[in-house]
């Protein structure tokens, strides 16, 4: 979701709490992989693993970008007009 005219700082709460979204739906996985596993379903467990570690690498992702963002904020890029436009 995205609107005209959003700040740095708009940006980066929304990318951080999409974040720990992120984090909260990798808790549900890694259990529903455990629980897959422990019914002798190791094919659907290895499935929900896969899925574990592609969000993990979409929450680094998203954590290095709140990251840049908040350096961008504390350089004064803040102020400098940058928005962010549908596309």
């Amino acid at each position: 979701m995205c609107r005209e005219g959003v700040d740095l700082v708009t940006l980066k709460v929304s990318l951080k709490q999409e974040a720990d979204r992120l984090r909260l739906e990798q808790d549900h996985l890694r259990q529903w992989a455990a629980l897959a596993a422990n019914v002798n379903l190791e094919d659907i467990s290895r499935k929900l693993q896969e899925g574990y570690r592609g969000l993990s690498e979409a929450e680094g992702l998203l954590r290095e970008a709140v990251s840049e963002l908040a350096e961008a904020q504390m350089g004064g890029d803040g102020d400098a007009g940058i928005t962010v436009t549908p596309v």
